[in-house]
């Protein structure tokens, strides 16, 4: 795996003054700059695609540590197009948040930026540009690798929502789990990944550290749920039951 370089407070100066100064070479003008909080929803791609590595790790330290460095965006009526923090951004908006801060370029009255189509954050493309080698990480794109799954069979956005669940509440959607599989978790360090339907949530990833939760002792575990643009019917639920999988205690742990 590549060695990725995030963005960082010490960092973010340099970078914001470097694309300023582009800019104003380019465009012949000088631009001001504000510190913000911009919504997401009228905040617009420049690029094509994230790095699959870069973006689990961003991921990882959002949900973990509140990781919140500035992006950096212009400004044009009233949207904002995102010039620096694409992965930044694309997942404040997978995990609902309304907006983010940004550093603000604005152009003077009577000049603007170059025209850009307004495509959603969401339908950035997910690029493999590295093999994940960390295991710890490989799982957090595994999670974001699952609401790719369900976006393109039912064709819409999905949202992801951190939980802490009881393990009473979690159906099982998978009748086995080898035991070796569920031994090697000494810690659940990773949250799994559910869709809540009636009162129950349903795995979609994370067998295996549930139960070794189960077997720990605990009564909870944390959770991505997953969350559609609308309500929808998930086949999963229907899958579970056919299968008469209703609480932890009915998969059977194979050695």
């Amino acid at each position: 795996m590549r060695e990725v370089e995030l963005a960082n407070w010490k960092d973010l100066p340099r970078r914001v003054d470097g694309i300023v100064r582009s800019l104003e070479i380019i465009y012949q003008v000088r631009l001001r700059v504000d510190l913000e909080e911009i919504p997401l929803g009228q905040s617009y791609p420049t690029e094509d695609f994230l790095e699959n590595d870069k973006l689990a790790l961003v991921f990882k330290k959002t949900v973990e540590e509140n990781y919140d460095v500035p992006i950096t965006v212009v400004n044009s009526g009233e949207d904002y197009f995102v010039l620096d923090g694409h992965h930044r951004a694309f997942i404040r908006k997978k995990l609902m948040y309304q907006t983010i801060e940004a550093h603000v370029l604005r152009f003077p009255e009577g000049t603007s930026y170059r025209e850009i189509p307004r495509r959603p954050l969401e339908d950035l493309h997910i690029k493999d540009v590295s093999t994940i080698e960390d295991p710890i990480l490989k799982t957090w794109q595994r999670i974001l690798f699952v609401v790719e799954h369900y976006e393109a069979i039912h064709r819409m956005p999905f949202y992801l929502k951190k939980e802490n669940i009881d393990l009473k509440d979690l159906v099982p959607t998978q009748p086995h789990v080898g035991k070796t599989q569920i031994d090697e978790i000494k810690k659940v360090l990773v949250p799994i990944v559910c869709i809540h339907y009636g009162s129950k949530y349903y795995i979609l990833d994370g067998h295996a550290r549930s139960l070794r939760n189960k077997e720990l002792g605990l009564r909870s575990i944390e959770a991505m749920v997953l969350v559609s643009a609308v309500k929808i019917d998930f086949g999963i639920v229907k899958t579970a039951e056919d299968m008469g999988l209703h609480q932890l205690e009915d998969v059977k742990i194979m050695e």
